[in-house]
């Protein structure tokens, strides 16, 4: 929190231009300031922005713990797995985990959609989905080349995709490991 949000406002604070690496607190509490038109004082609107601030940090707060709570499950599982892909039965935070994965026997992540079915997300850089898939406009071509019949959507970047079922998105990883 302190690297990512305090040193931010503090930098912004301060005129420390080359600190500024994040944009989303300093721009939110900048906006807090009196406007040349309103009638309230610095002071004024300074318990405003921290009534504000005290929502945002609640909400930053419980974030980061939902992420640390994440990365040690995904680290644990990845430990554990013995194949080349995990499995979630939620989405979760994953970006950050995947930067102290030490091997790379586990390339793939599938979680239970949000929206429908499952997505297959790649989780190194060297690994994308087939090039004949990702680039294939016609998604009735990607379900006959993978004989994945409920594909749901490829990415541009070959690094996610969506099957309507569990057994589906297996079979698509398989599919692109072979």
């Amino acid at each position: 929190m302190d690297n990512e949000l305090i040193q931010y406002i503090d930098a912004t604070d301060n005129m420390q231009i080359e600190y500024l690496e994040n944009k989303i607190s300093p721009d939110f509490i900048k906006l807090c300031n009196p406007q040349w038109n309103e009638n309230i004082s610095e002071n004024e609107a300074f318990i405003n922005a921290l009534k504000l601030a005290d929502e945002f940090w609640e909400i930053y707060i419980k974030h980061a713990i939902a992420e640390v709570e994440a990365i040690k499950i995904i680290l644990d599982k990845i430990d554990k797995s013995k194949n080349c892909y995990i499995i979630f039965d939620k989405e979760m935070p994953y970006r950050k985990a995947i930067k102290f994965v030490k091997n790379n026997k586990v390339k793939y992540i599938i979680f239970k959609s949000r929206r429908e079915g499952y997505d297959i997300r790649t989780i190194i850089n060297s690994c994308e989905f087939k090039k004949e898939i990702v680039q294939e406009k016609d998604i009735n071509i990607s379900r006959n080349l993978t004989g994945v019949k409920d594909l749901i959507y490829v990415d541009i970047h070959g690094k996610l995709c969506c099957t309507k079922t569990l057994e589906g998105a297996i079979k698509l990883v398989k599919y692109n490991e072979n």
